[in-house]
């Protein structure tokens, strides 16, 4: 398990893709903000929950993430899953960061 912040910083080729991050478990806070940055290629984020963190959990659903907008974290774990396609990315950077 990870803990926040969590970030990346390497490109994201297609062959590497997808840009998984541990699972995190949510303790001490409800809510996350996410700032990345990506150029070059097609890049979709996403943010998938777990009940037990070590596999996704269709019921715990999140909006597409925006840099700079907090979300509510909604299970017990989550992580953040970006998916490189068309072309290697230029530039990936990526920070979790928890607000109490």
């Amino acid at each position: 398990m990870a803990q926040l912040p969590w970030q990346n910083t390497a490109p994201i080729t297609v062959a590497a893709s997808p840009l998984v991050s541990p699972w995190i478990e949510a303790v001490g806070f409800s809510v996350v903000v996410p700032f990345f940055a990506f150029a070059g290629g097609t890049s979709t984020h996403s943010i998938e929950g777990s009940f037990d963190g070590t596999r996704a959990d269709a019921d715990f659903g999140y909006a597409a993430p925006t840099s700079g907008t907090p979300f509510t974290v909604l299970s017990p774990y989550f992580r953040w899953k970006t998916v490189q396609t068309v072309a290697d990315a230029t530039k990936s950077k990526v920070v979790l960061r928890p607000r109490p």
